[in-house]
């Protein structure tokens, strides 16, 4: 019995699910606290915000985090670790510096200058992150999860003994990714250098980079373009997009426990496993991804109504319409990492940019018609039209049939076994 809960704790797929399972719960409880916390339309205004910074934080990391686990497989871990943690570090100092410059310029309203300051901050967090979950993914996973919870208490302090104004709701912004930044630097445990050779490992970075960048923008446009458009209707209010907002952070909580199943498969992928390993976790997340929408389906209604408010009713509509297209990002998340690790990132750029244009052409139509409904419905279309490209793409690439990407298999049920053993 012993031996067979140390196997299940020994297996990163089984820990990313229990740990991804405590944020989740977190997650919940940090966001029904921000949303009573902001109300609607402050709530509108830090989703506008949080949007424009995820896109430009993307722009100027410029892929250096996913180029991390091909550098590491192509040079070894002895050789590029040291040097590629403390690049990482230097851009980011630079980054820093010239959004100081610019800010106190003072040309720009509070929002930008936020937004200019974020940026960085989100994006060293974000890259920081990612090497870590390279190198240990039960420990970043680990450490995730206790930074959720002390998000959920930062929440709770700003609720119980601040008033609501736009100062405490940027705070929000802010909070876990330095708190990411400053923890996830000290697990690497690296020592810090600089040298000449460095701006030749940065060009390397910069040229395989470019390809995972715009996917990555691509991906993280077809999260946000639906905000960002509909902040530029006139009738349509910050409160608006802030329930649509709700709605869709609830639809997404359906791919964050595959989104961490993900996360291992680079681990694994960069150490040498193949595209079985890649079929397996899609279908597994897949079918995870159908069990959460279920249960979003039948109880998101009350759910929002209980822990969140009236105002925010009609962001159960959002949750019904944009279920099924959340279920079929599994796919592309992991079929895009396989592409990366492969060397083939234009692949990704280029099937991700189908379902941008699809995207932004059904928010045209739509919007207009049905508000953030319309949104939605744009949404969904999106990402299912993505989910069909890269699915094709992937079996035809590597003659897998498509049934193995969404059945249980007979392999699967062994592999289970094996845990319990």
């Amino acid at each position: 019995m012993n031996r067979s809960i140390g196997k299940f704790f020994k297996n990163e797929y089984f820990i990313s699910i229990i740990t991804k399972a405590f944020s989740i719960i977190l997650g919940f409880i940090q966001s029904v606290l921000m949303a009573r916390y902001l109300g609607a339309e402050l709530k509108g205004v830090n989703t506008y915000i949080s949007s424009i910074t995820a896109v430009s934080a993307i722009i100027i990391t410029f892929g250096m985090h996913q180029a991390y686990p091909f550098f590491r497989k192509k040079y070894s871990k002895e050789v590029i670790y040291d040097d590629y943690i403390s690049l990482v570090i230097l851009v980011y100092l630079f980054y820093f510096f010239i959004a100081s410059i610019i800010s106190i310029l003072g040309y720009f309203s509070f929002s930008i200058v936020t937004i200019i300051f974020l940026t960085p901050i989100a994006g060293y967090s974000q890259t920081i992150a990612y090497i870590v979950l390279i190198e240990n993914p039960n420990k970043r996973n680990g450490y995730w999860t206790l930074i959720c919870l002390l998000d959920v208490i930062y929440v709770a302090c700003l609720w119980f003994y601040t008033q609501r104004n736009m100062m405490w709701g940027i705070s929000i912004l802010f909070f876990s990714d330095i708190i990411k930044g400053v923890v996830f630097t000290a697990l690497l445990k690296f020592k810090f250098r600089i040298h000449s050779k460095q701006l030749k490992l940065l060009g390397e970075i910069l040229k395989f980079g470019f390809f995972p960048m715009l996917a990555l923008l691509m991906t993280s446009l077809n999260y946000r373009i639906d905000v960002i458009m509909l902040h530029e209707y006139d009738y349509i209010t910050d409160a608006m997009i802030g329930v649509y907002s709700l709605g869709l952070s609830l639809s997404d909580k359906i791919f964050l426990i595959p989104d961490t199943l993900k996360g291992v498969l680079v681990s694994k992928l960069a150490k040498g496993a193949d595209e079985h390993e890649v079929a397996k976790v899609s279908r597994l997340g897949f079918w995870i991804a159908v069990l959460i929408s279920g249960f979003l389906i039948v109880f998101g209604k009350w759910i929002i109504d209980f822990m969140y408010g009236a105002e925010y009713r009609d962001a159960y509509s959002v949750i019904v319409i944009t279920a099924i297209g959340t279920i079929s990002i599994v796919y592309f998340k992991m079929i895009g990492q396989y592409n990366i690790i492969k060397g083939k990132q234009y692949l990704n750029v280029i099937m991700l940019s189908i379902a941008i244009v699809v995207d932004v052409v059904f928010n045209l139509i739509m919007i207009p018609r049905w508000g953030i409904l319309g949104a939605a419905v744009a949404t969904t279309i999106g990402n299912i039209s993505c989910c069909v490209v890269f699915i094709v793409y992937f079996c035809v690439l590597t003659k897998i049939n498509v049934g193995e990407m969404f059945f249980i298999q007979k392999s699967d049920i062994n592999w289970l076994k094996q845990l319990k053993k």
